[in-house]
C-alpha cells in the first residue's frame, strides 16, 4: 500500500513539472488565449476581472473618447493588467497618453486580430509582454513625427501652392511638440527610434520601387494601404522591443510588408534584412 501511495505521489510531482514546464515553453500563450476569450463581444473598451487579473478589453479606434473611458475605469492597482486589443490605430497623443497610463502599474498586451499605427508605435511597444494569438497583425507605417520639418510638411501638408509664413510657424511649433513627445516616449521605454522611420525602406524593398503606384495584387488589383513589421529577432536586437511571443512564430520569421489591396485582400511580401538595413530612407 505504502509503495502504490509514493508512485501515485511520485507520478502526481512528475505531471506538475510537466505541467510547468510546458507553460513556460508555450510562453505564456495558453493564458493569453483565456483571457481573449474573457473580451469576446465586449464593448469597446470594458475591463473584465478573472482569478488573479484585471483585464481591459480595447477594440476600434484610440481616441480622446477611448482615453477617458479608461482614466475613469481603470482601478488604482490593477491586479496583473492584462490588456486585449484590436485596433487599427488613432490619435498619437491618446496613444501615448494611455500607454503611459496602463504602464505605471504594468500590462501585458494581447492582440487578437490587429495592431496597427499608433496601436503599434505606442500600446505595443510600451507593454511588459506582448502576444499576437493565431491570425493577429501587427504593423507600423510611421509616425507625425519624420526626421525633419520639411519632411513633415512633405507627407502630411502638401499642396499646390506653399505655405505662408504663418501657417509654416503654427505647423514647425506642432511638429516640435510632436517630435519632443516621440523622443520621450524612445527614451522612457528604451526602443530604438528608428521603428518609426525604417517603413521607408521596407516599402522600397517590397515594391522595388520609391512608390506602390504601379504595385499591382495577384488579380490586378490596385494598393489601399500598406504597413511593415519586422522578424520577431529583428523586434528584439534591432528595435528594442523584447517579450514579444507570436502563437504562429513562422509568420513572423522574416521581415514583411502588409499590402492591403482595394478589394479587402491582404498580401505579404516578404523583405530581406540585407535590402532592409543597407540604407536608411528619410
Amino acid at each position: 500500500m505504502k509503495l502504490r501511495h509514493f508512485i501515485f505521489g511520485l507520478l502526481v510531482a512528475l505531471l506538475g513539472v510537466w505541467s510547468l514546464s510546458a507553460f513556460a515553453f508555450d510562453g505564456g500563450l495558453f493564458e493569453a488565449r483565456h483571457i481573449a476569450k474573457s473580451c469576446n463581444g465586449a464593448a469597446p473598451v470594458s475591463f473584465a476581472s478573472l482569478k488573479d487579473r484585471d483585464v481591459l478589453c480595447l477594440t476600434g479606434e484610440i481616441n480622446k473618447q477611448m482615453e477617458e473611458e479608461i482614466t475613469q475605469r481603470l482601478r488604482p492597482s490593477p491586479r496583473n493588467l492584462a490588456v486585449v486589443i484590436d485596433s487599427a490605430g488613432g490619435s498619437v497623443a491618446r496613444a501615448i497618453n494611455i500607454a503611459d497610463l496602463l504602464s505605471a502599474p504594468g500590462y501585458d498586451l494581447i492582440v487578437t486580430k490587429a495592431c496597427y499605427s499608433s496601436c503599434a508605435n505606442y500600446l505595443f511597444v510600451a507593454a511588459n509582454r506582448k502576444f499576437l494569438l493565431e491570425g493577429a497583425d501587427i504593423g507600423w507605417h510611421g509616425s507625425t513625427a519624420p526626421r525633419s520639418f520639411e519632411r513633415y510638411v512633405d507627407i502630411f501638408f502638401a499642396k499646390d501652392k506653399p505655405l505662408g509664413a504663418r501657417a509654416q510657424k503654427k505647423l514647425r511649433k506642432r511638429y516640435k511638440a510632436l517630435k519632443h513627445a516621440q523622443e520621450d516616449f524612445v527614451e522612457k521605454y528604451k526602443i530604438s527610434e528608428e521603428i518609426y522611420f525604417t517603413h521607408w525602406s521596407a516599402y522600397a524593398c517590397a515594391a522595388g520601387a520609391p512608390t506602390w503606384n504601379h504595385y499591382r495584387g495577384a488579380d490586378g488589383q490596385r494598393v489601399f494601404s500598406v504597413r511593415w513589421r519586422p522578424s520577431l529577432l529583428n523586434m528584439q536586437n534591432r528595435f528594442g522591443i523584447a517579450n514579444v511571443v507570436a502563437a504562429v512564430s513562422d509568420d513572423y520569421a522574416d521581415n514583411a510588408v502588409s499590402v492591403t489591396l482595394n478589394d479587402g485582400a491582404r498580401e505579404l511580401v516578404s523583405v530581406s534584412d540585407r535590402c532592409l538595413f543597407k540604407s536608411r530612407l528619410r
